[in-house]
């Protein structure tokens, strides 16, 4: 099934791409010369992520490095091929559990070892609309729903076919049928899958008329095959902008979902989620409230759930809610930022409480300070505090990591 439907994303995008007349981009003469004028890389992440998580008697020590080769070729007649390979690497004694090893007596650090075709796609791209099909990197909006997990090493990239149209500067239309989630649990199938079957359909509508005013829609309607309980509906909008008056801006995002079973989920419900948060930047400072709430029906037993977000972006570091819990969750957080001595630092404290039945999770403090270094390199340490409530334990992880790109 799933060759089938790799061979049907590749046949549909040149006819696609027949039925659009708008001029493509700027080719190259030949397709040897759009080869030749390709762009490759190479890049590499070295991390050390230790975990000290009071549910297990041993910690988790876990240092791991990606390498990744990438290659993107010239346009050719609007044509484009992009391939990329990723390997991960365990280093030193690995005492951590991967989700593969089998080392269940400690902690998670979900970084499985091997080799791993994270992208190959083909794309067709008009001076109003584009089509990509294949393995892909998919991130909608703020990626709550549909991101890449880009902080685990091992990327979360769809089999899809993706078509993209931009009427005008500022409206765009972006759809995708995903055949195939390709999720962070590495090359290897095993508990969780690797990868699920899927017939995700995924609308994402913006307007970006004025910085200060921008408007957007969303409806993501996800079908897993192979873990139907995970399947939805979610609809959305969101209204965000930005002002700055010189040194001082102001920046804010109001957002609104409804979520509800699709396709062969076996349990009927409906939940809401919403967010409101604003920013404000005092120079190099910049200050942050916000409250997210992914919310539960009470008869149900169901909470909202976002299966295909970048979920470490969102509920603190530490991970603990990458499953919203059946009562809901409502994450009231502030936050600072700023650079000192051309040091980017982050702090981000969170509350946690359940949508119903008034529980306490706990609160959590998040740091970061990371520095680039001539545009190639990056050195990045991390700290997460978790301190619980009635739910689950107390946790802390740690971070070192440090990139270079050529």
């Amino acid at each position: 099934m799933a060759a089938l439907r790799a061979t049907a994303l590749c046949t549909c995008l040149p006819l696609v791409a027949s039925l659009f007349a708008a001029a493509p981009v700027r080719a190259a003469d030949s397709l040897a010369q759009a080869m030749a004028g390709g762009d490759a890389g190479i890049a590499f992440r070295l991390r050390y992520e230790g975990v000290d998580d009071d549910a297990f008697a041993e910690d988790a020590d876990a240092t791991t490095l990606r390498t990744r080769l990438a290659y993107t070729t010239g346009h050719w007649h609007g044509l484009q091929l992009g391939v990329e390979l990723d390997h991960v690497g365990h280093l030193f004694s690995g005492d951590f559990n991967d989700t593969r090893n089998g080392r269940t007596t400690r902690p998670v650090v979900a970084d499985p070892d091997g080799a791993d075709l994270n992208q190959a796609w083909l794309a067709w791209r008009g001076t109003a609309f584009a089509a990509v099909a294949g393995r892909q990197r998919i991130n909608l909006g703020n990626q709550r729903f549909v991101g890449s997990v880009g902080w685990r090493q091992n990327e979360q990239t769809f089999d899809a076919l993706r078509l993209t149209a931009t009427p005008s500067q500022a409206l765009s239309v972006d759809y995708a049928w995903v055949a195939d989630t390709r999720r962070v649990f590495g090359p290897e199938d095993g508990t969780p899958p690797a990868s699920l079957a899927s017939d995700h359909h995924l609308l994402d509508l913006r307007w970006n008329a004025r910085a200060e005013v921008s408007m957007g829609g969303y409806a993501y309607l996800l079908d897993f095959e192979d873990a139907p309980a995970l399947s939805s509906r979610t609809v959305g909008g969101y209204l965000a902008g930005e002002v700055k008056r010189e040194r001082i801006g102001f920046g804010y995002r109001l957002e609104l979902a409804r979520q509800s079973d699709h396709a062969g989920n076996p349990v009927d419900f409906e939940a809401g989620y919403h967010f409101a948060g604003a920013h404000l930047g005092l120079g190099p400072v910049r200050l942050e409230a916000a409250v997210e709430r992914l919310g539960a029906d009470r008869e149900a037993g169901v909470a909202v759930q976002t299966p295909l977000a970048t979920l470490h972006a969102f509920q603190g570091w530490s991970d603990k809610f990458l499953t919203t819990p059946a009562a809901g969750i409502r994450d009231l957080r502030f936050g600072v930022g700023g650079s000192l001595a051309g040091t980017r630092l982050q702090a981000a404290w969170h509350r946690y409480r359940s949508d119903i039945g008034g529980l306490d999770y706990g609160t959590e403090l998040d740091l970061q300070a990371s520095r680039s270094f001539a545009s190639r390199y990056s050195l990045t340490a991390k700290f997460a505090d978790f301190h619980a409530d009635g739910f689950a334990r107390d946790t802390r992880k740690f971070w070192l990591m440090a990139e270079a790109a050529f």
